[in-house]
């Protein structure tokens, strides 16, 4: 289980559980739970308790450009402009 927030309706990156992206990847939002909130938070920050500054919904595409030091939060980007951090268990390549 991820203790990670989640993020909706924007074009950014997604991950897949257990996934270890090196930085600069296409990507895409999967692995959430449909009858949850199925959505993927961005943050300002590599951790929950960051602000969240927009959702992604399944499905969504984007760039990783870096990730945390133990790889568990990447930094995404849709259209050229960094949107925030997303917990990388629910972004796949």
């Amino acid at each position: 289980m991820f203790r990670c927030l989640k993020i909706s309706t924007m074009t950014l990156a997604a991950l897949t559980v257990g996934a270890c992206i090196s930085s600069a990847g296409a990507a895409e939002v999967c692995g959430l739970d449909p009858h949850g909130d199925n959505y993927l938070s961005v943050r300002e920050g590599p951790g929950s308790n960051y602000y969240e500054l927009t959702r992604l919904g399944p499905g969504t595409y984007g760039d990783i450009i870096d990730a945390n030091d133990n790889g568990t939060w990447y930094i995404v980007e849709a259209d050229g402009e960094p949107t925030g951090w997303v917990c990388s268990g629910y972004i796949c390549q």
